[in-house]
């Protein structure tokens, strides 16, 4: 004869733990995200996009932003999700090597990443078309010697360190100073203003290269690297928590070198947030933000 009893009860313990794997499945997707983004407006709108997708994936999403020196770090202890953007392979070599043993890359968000010098449209062409042309002594007395940089931990800082000294600029009194972003847009705006002849270190992609007023020069010795992609990384570990279904929309996250350039001016030129800016071109870009989430 059948125990009915016994069957309810199975069928009741069944049903709960159905449930209760349920829960837990729905809180571990909603759980937040822990992203982690470099303090500058490139990176900040790069990782806006980043935070879209996700909340509309339903998580909740906590940034943590910092210099390159702190956000590295948080990758290589495994106390971020993600991390938006590492360059790869050359622009954070150094911090990848260090940091990125049990990190993996998620998806290339951008190509042609690159770090250059430039100098304002102004400056003659035949003057100036290299790195190498700063060295001649009649351009060197009309260059404004003192090279304004970005923070020291910055990857930009280091290889144009070593341009300095690899050009022989610091013996004719050319030197890279470290600073705030706001400093080193003030000197060129100041130069600029003023028409006076500068070099600026600069990447793509960055707000200023939109408007075509500054002209990339040559590095014949190739110090400041070549091309990269922009990755967005995450601990391994971490990674594999996050739902299948995340895990597959953000691997196909790619926003152009353009986009990020775009969205970088509207956050500079135009006023907006990040998080406003990449909206906006969310918005603009409907059709490939759709093809991200749905495959």
């Amino acid at each position: 004869m059948v125990d009915l009893s016994l069957n309810r009860r199975r069928l009741l313990l069944a049903a709960a733990a159905a449930f209760t794997g349920g829960v837990r499945a729905q809180d571990a997707a909603l759980r937040p995200v822990t992203l982690g983004q470099v303090s500058l407006s490139f990176y900040a709108v790069t990782g806006a996009v980043v935070q879209h997708v996700l909340e509309r994936l339903g998580h909740q999403v906590d940034v943590r932003t910092g210099a390159h020196d702190e956000m590295f770090p948080l990758l290589g202890r495994g106390e971020i999700d993600l991390m938006a953007a590492a360059w790869l392979p050359e622009g954070h070599a150094a911090y990848w090597a260090r940091y990125g043993a049990a990190a993996t890359e998620v998806a290339r968000l951008y190509t042609g990443a690159r770090f250059f010098w430039a100098v304002p449209d102004y400056v003659p062409r035949d003057a100036v078309a290299s790195i190498a042309d700063l060295a001649r002594p009649e351009v060197a007395r009309r260059m404004t010697l003192q090279i304004q940089g970005i923070g020291p931990a910055a990857a930009i800082t280091t290889v144009s360190q070593a341009a300095v000294r690899g050009y022989g600029l610091d013996a004719l009194g050319y030197a890279l100073r470290p600073g705030t972003p706001a400093e080193w847009t003030g000197a060129y705006d100041a130069a600029v203003r003023e028409q006076r002849w500068m070099v600026f270190p600069t990447w793509a992609p960055q707000y200023l290269n939109r408007d075509g007023k500054l002209r990339p020069l040559d590095d014949p010795k190739r110090i400041l690297g070549s091309v990269n992609h922009a990755a967005l990384v995450a601990p391994v570990a971490r990674l594999q928590a996050l739902p299948t279904a995340t895990r597959a929309v953000l691997s196909r996250i790619d926003l152009g070198l353009e986009g990020v350039t775009e969205m970088d001016w509207m956050v500079n030129v135009e006023k907006m947030t990040p998080r406003d800016a990449a909206a906006t071109w969310m918005r603009a870009n409907q059709v490939r933000v759709e093809g991200w989430l749905r495959g």
